[in-house]
């Protein structure tokens, strides 16, 4: 658990006296700038993603079509006989 208190612990350090308005204001700075970083990163990988199954939608319908190609005439050779 004293593992725990570690980050907030350097976290007070860096801001200075908890109760001060200016180490508010900077935690809430930081904070936001943290969270908007993390957004950026969230939206790069969203459109990553998006693309990606797009892609593999494309792929699949590419080696179904080929499977299809490949496996019509084994089966009109099954009805032939």
């Amino acid at each position: 658990m004293p593992s725990d208190k570690k980050p907030w612990d350097k976290l007070f350090k860096e801001l200075g006296d908890p109760s001060s308005e200016g180490s508010q204001l900077e935690a809430m700075r930081r904070l936001r700038n943290s969270i908007e970083r993390a957004s950026e990163s969230s939206d790069r990988y969203s459109r990553r993603m998006f693309w990606l199954t797009w892609v593999i939608v494309g792929l699949t319908i590419i080696l179904t079509v080929l499977t299809a190609v490949q496996v019509a005439p084994l089966i009109k050779g099954w009805w032939q006989h």
